[in-house]
């Protein structure tokens, strides 16, 4: 039986952190571990993590304060075998997951399993326009084993959202034999963004890998979220100055770091292609496109730091950004949290359920959220989709009542 391990890295999030231990230790299968990776919390998370008693929890703590990318390196160091996931402590996984993934495991033979993930916006969100929302299901249930080479393609090209579609090691399962190959002088992480760097790190050194489309997976996004924190317009940006001060890891030459996730997704791309030149020459960023894109997904909050950043990356890639008065027009009128609505909006795209207010349906938190959605999935029809948003409120408010 193959183990499972889930690593969930924190740092004073013990409010939302109560709520994604709950949805791992949902699961069934017998051979799980859950790593919570305290990095020196201020909070009661330790207490948090004590008060559930569970054998398959094991607290683990540097300490001392480490960058992101640090912590998610020391907590990686703490496993030695099996599938491997991150989630963050605003994350949370299905019911089911760990069954599910094993499942796909055997039938497809793969080392890698990433799905189509469901989202849930925490009600402290800054922007209360999306706080409370909920985003799941599909008319997809099947799963698809995809070719890593095409992926790639198409993600250096900017023809998908970020890093979604790649073999994931945050949010999606990748056995440790794969995560081995891409340790370089004796570190995984050499980007400041863990997620996309370490995407292409598996993406490189497998030939396929399993894409589910039915979700075993919930994205979180609450006040701590470094997104929500330096790409939404409501936020304070607390949180990014606390990441971007706390960073020791340079970021790429030619790039200038700035919130954009076409930047930070090449960038790590990039930094992989310095520790693994040899695995990486046959894929090329495409800079024109990743500039351009960057322009057009600017919003309120970030568009003249995204301006500044391309205007210098144009010159250092001899790239000739889109002309300015068709970037303003697109730009205009992009109100507060277009930009981080966007990024939700990757992670659901169209002909899936939404629910906007939640918390109407007592529906409080990611554990909630994974729950509710796990049991409108099973009691949907067969692959039917159900568009009438009555039926849906109905068959939620019934799941809750039982």
């Amino acid at each position: 039986m193959e183990k499972y391990t889930v690593i969930i890295p924190t740092r004073d999030r013990a409010e939302t952190l109560e709520a994604t231990l709950r949805t791992c230790l949902r699961q069934t299968y017998k051979n799980f571990e859950i790593i919570v990776s305290d990095n020196c919390s201020t909070d009661n998370t330790r207490e948090i993590v004590d008060c559930f008693d569970d054998p398959r929890i094991r607290y683990v703590n540097p300490g001392r304060r480490l960058s992101m990318s640090g912590n998610f390196e020391f907590a990686l160091g703490h496993v030695t075998d099996g599938f491997v996931m991150f989630i963050g402590s605003d994350d949370g996984i299905m019911p089911d997951a760990i069954e599910y993934v094993d499942s796909i495991v055997r039938q497809y033979e793969v080392d890698a399993v990433s799905c189509r993930q469901a989202s849930y916006v925490w009600p402290d969100f800054p922007d209360r326009n999306i706080a409370g929302q909920l985003t799941f299901g599909g008319w997809r249930n099947d799963v698809e084993v995809r070719n890593s080479k095409e992926w790639i393609n198409k993600t250096l090209n900017f023809q998908v959202h970020y890093c979604f579609d790649l073999p994931n090691l945050y949010c999606g399962f990748v056995h440790k034999r794969v995560i081995d190959k891409s340790y370089k002088d004796g570190k995984y992480f050499h980007s400041i963004t863990p997620d996309a760097y370490s995407a292409f790190a598996t993406a490189i050194f497998i030939n396929k890998y399993a894409y589910s489309h039915k979700s075993f997976s919930i994205a979180g996004a609450s006040s701590k979220s470094n997104g929500a924190s330096a790409l939404n317009p409501s936020g304070n940006g607390e949180e990014a100055n606390k990441f971007y001060s706390e960073n020791d890891i340079e970021f790429c030459e030619g790039f200038v770091n700035c919130p954009s996730y076409e930047v930070l997704v090449a960038e790590a791309f990039a930094k992989l292609a310095q520790a693994f030149p040899e695995h990486c020459s046959p894929y090329k960023i495409n800079y024109s496109a990743m500039i351009n894109c960057a322009l057009k997904n600017a919003n309120s909050k970030t568009e003249e730091d995204v301006r500044n950043a391309v205007g210098i990356m144009g010159k250092n890639f001899a790239v000739e950004m889109e002309d300015e008065v068709c970037i303003a027009g697109r730009l205009r009128g992009k109100g507060p949290g277009d930009l981080f609505r966007a990024f939700i909006s990757m992670l659901a795209p169209s002909r899936m359920v939404a629910i906007s207010r939640s918390g109407e349906l007592g529906i409080n938190n990611i554990d909630d959220a994974a729950l509710a959605a796990h049991l409108f999935n099973q009691r949907r029809n067969g692959n039917s989709f159900i568009t009438n948003k009555e039926l849906i409120t109905q068959n939620l408010k019934r799941m809750f009542r039982h």
